[in-house]
């Protein structure tokens, strides 16, 4: 069976190569106890969401300003308010409830799986759009289950909103287009260092053939992409050394954050997170998701992963429509992700 996927792996290589785009994801050899997910502002809010709908099978998750679980609680209004300003009107103990709650309609693993995960944090101290006291609301959220040893958080970098890199990007201070600032300050390599539990090498520049677009109508169920507000194609980085299927490789899972879709600054954020480097040197499949923009129906103007409900009220768990997009993926990167 291994060398059947292998084989099945390289021929839809070929067929990328030949077509620009892949028609669904290879399934690889993959580690299934080293699979992550990261994500900035309202990509954090949402790999927070993926988490914790699969916290049996994700085992770390990074989060750059980020607003805790469950936080707009289907409302934009807290959404933009609350979650982002207004961090005294965040009741953690409330969203803890709602986690143990969403359990019990098995809409979520057992949160009690949480505590057996890695969590990095990390807000900027300039940061206007998401301030650090939301931020500071998710790392007490996730201190409900997890010791201090598992649970990190990152406060004294002077960044604005951004992804955080030491290699590209912007001023440190600056708020804008593409949100990937220069901070001196290497938030792929930190984040990937606490969730495995070791130092990893970084290349100096990853092979370009290597980041490969799909075709992310194949994961959605019953509806087009752009009916939920994801793109039509979506991106992965598979090292060299993962595409045989003869190495077991680890899969970390990527989520932009709001005006950071393809539209409106191209492939910036699927190629200057850092996170292609490290997947380069130390094989790691990196997959990117993308969301869309839509001024229609559903209204999100902004290019946003779904943190507060405008594909309907279960988005935060495994059966919203957007959540469920990504585990779809995923079960074909992996062949038994769930």
């Amino acid at each position: 069976m291994a060398a059947l996927l292998a084989l099945v792996a390289v021929s839809m290589f070929h067929m990328a190569a030949a077509q620009s785009i892949l028609p669904q994801l290879p399934t690889l050899n993959i580690d299934m106890e080293a699979i992550s997910v990261s994500g900035v502002s309202a990509g954090a809010a949402f790999a927070i969401q993926f988490h914790v709908s699969y916290s049996h099978s994700i085992m770390g998750v990074g989060i750059i300003a980020g607003p805790p679980f469950y936080c707009a609680a289907g409302n934009v209004d807290i959404a933009v308010n609350n979650c982002m300003q207004m961090p005294d009107l965040i009741i953690t103990e409330n969203l803890i409830a709602a986690t143990e709650y969403a359990f019990t309609t098995d809409t979520i693993d057992d949160p009690k799986y949480i505590s057996e995960d890695r969590v990095w944090v990390f807000t900027g101290e300039k940061d206007t759009v998401v301030v650090p006291g939301v931020v500071q609301k998710t790392d007490e959220y996730y201190q409900h289950w997890l010791s201090s040893d598992r649970l990190i958080f990152r406060t004294t970098v002077p960044a604005e909103h951004a992804w955080v890199t030491d290699f590209a990007g912007r001023n440190c201070s600056y708020l804008g287009d593409p949100y990937i600032n220069n901070c001196g300050f290497d938030a792929a390599g930190s984040m990937l260092t606490h969730f495995y539990d070791q130092n990893f090498t970084r290349a100096k520049s990853f092979n370009s053939s290597n980041l490969m677009r799909f075709d992310q109508s194949a994961y959605v169920v019953s509806k087009t992409p752009s009916l939920i507000s994801l793109g039509d194609t979506g991106y992965v980085y598979i090292p060299t050394a993962c595409q045989s299927g003869n190495l077991t490789c680890k899969l970390h899972v990527v989520f932009h954050g709001c005006n950071q879709d393809l539209e409106t600054i191209g492939t910036q954020f699927v190629e200057e997170t850092g996170m292609n480097e490290y997947a380069e040197a130390n094989n790691f499949v990196i997959l990117y998701p993308q969301a869309r923009r839509s001024k229609e129906v559903p209204y999100n103007p902004k290019g946003c992963f779904d943190w507060w409900g405008y594909t309907g009220i279960d988005y935060s768990c495994k059966t919203g429509s957007q959540v469920q997009t990504v585990a779809r993926m995923l079960k074909d990167l992996t062949g038994s992700f769930a």
